[in-house]
């Protein structure tokens, strides 16, 4: 499969082999405890699939500064599962009943459980971290830089829901959340990686600036494909994030830019749990007859182009294309 340009199937073939060392990984990690349901529901989302991205980031940094890729592996795991606290948690915040095309933790067993499971997600991907053959110096910094991540994606949630009262919301504001929500593991993902592989300061710093636009562009793209994905692709449904009352790029555009009829056409829509198919179609249509998905599209590859830009202290390798490879698939994946 191609799209402009970019082969998708291929990239992640390539990326393959370093997802199946973190996959076993991941799978090692959660064969843990003695409460059978508690355990279910802690495997439920990081079993069920996904790309992997943020733990193959912080591989291919590594391989592509000193080819120490492997020695990620223990980080990795532990993000991703960290990810997944947030994800199970946010799920019961946003009364998700769906995540990943599958029930959500809290539907397939029960709110206390999926709670339960999410602090326990939390604790083993600190334990995981933990396993990083590196000295204790490098260790307590990846520590802090993990730490500080996830604490920032609470503060990038809180702000979202805050953002779901207000229809006020700006750009910059909408920035400042996703900075934190999502591109912040983003960010740590690819700065640990030159950590771990004792890049230059210079590599550090650039690598967790690259991780960072790629976290922004990869969120924006993500609420266009709300709008525009295959439900059966994407997993999500349909509008969901327009059901939801989520302040998305798209959505503070059009706030700050509708005017009379479909402004209003539109916010009744946002944040309606019963509004119908019809009434979320007409609210896309806006959406798109306003220039906001081109805005946000638009917005997507600058951020996407300035990511390429950060590359240019990594020097020529198989790893750096796959880097630059994986920075394309970010904004034009269909799921």
């Amino acid at each position: 499969m191609r799209i402009e340009g970019v082969e998708v199937m291929s990239v992640m073939e390539k990326l393959g082999t370093r997802k199946t060392e973190i996959d076993r990984e991941i799978e090692v990690a959660l064969a843990v405890g003695e409460n059978e349901k508690l355990r279910a529901a802690m495997k439920h989302y990081p079993l069920a699939g996904g790309k992997r991205l943020r733990p193959v980031l912080a591989y291919l940094v590594a391989d592509a500064i000193s080819g120490n890729g492997p020695l990620t592996v223990p980080f990795g795991a532990g993000l991703e599962l960290l990810h997944n606290f947030t994800l199970v948690h946010d799920d019961i915040m946003d009364k998700s009943d769906m995540r990943r095309g599958i029930v959500s933790v809290h539907k397939k067993y029960d709110t206390p459980t999926a709670i339960i499971a999410g602090d326990a997600l939390f604790a083993l991907g600190f334990e995981e971290i933990c396993k990083l053959q590196v000295d204790d110096v490098l260790l307590r910094i990846i520590l802090n830089d993990t730490a500080v991540a996830v604490r920032e994606v609470a503060e990038g949630q809180q702000m979202d829901m805050d953002f779901e009262k207000r229809n006020d919301v700006q750009v910059k504001e909408y920035l400042a959340m996703i900075d934190k929500k999502t591109a912040r593991l983003y960010f740590t993902a690819a700065r640990v990686g030159a950590v771990i592989a004792k890049g230059t300061i210079d590599q550090i710093k650039a690598m967790g600036d690259c991780g960072y636009l790629m976290g922004v562009g990869f969120q924006i793209w993500d609420d266009v494909l709300d709008l525009e994905g295959d439900e059966e692709k994407t997993g999500k449904s349909f509008a969901g994030d327009i059901r939801e009352g989520k302040r998305t790029l798209m959505a503070v555009y059009a706030m700050n830019n509708l005017k009379g009829d479909e402004k209003k056409t539109f916010l009744s829509a946002l944040g309606n749990s019963k509004a119908s198919r019809r009434t979320l179609q007409d609210a896309i249509d806006i959406l798109h007859k306003s220039g906001a998905v081109s805005y946000a599209k638009n917005f997507a590859l600058e951020y996407v182009r300035e990511a390429k830009e950060k590359t240019s202290v990594l020097q020529s390798s198989e790893a750096k294309e796959l880097i630059l490879e994986m920075i394309d698939f970010l904004i034009r994946r269909e799921s």
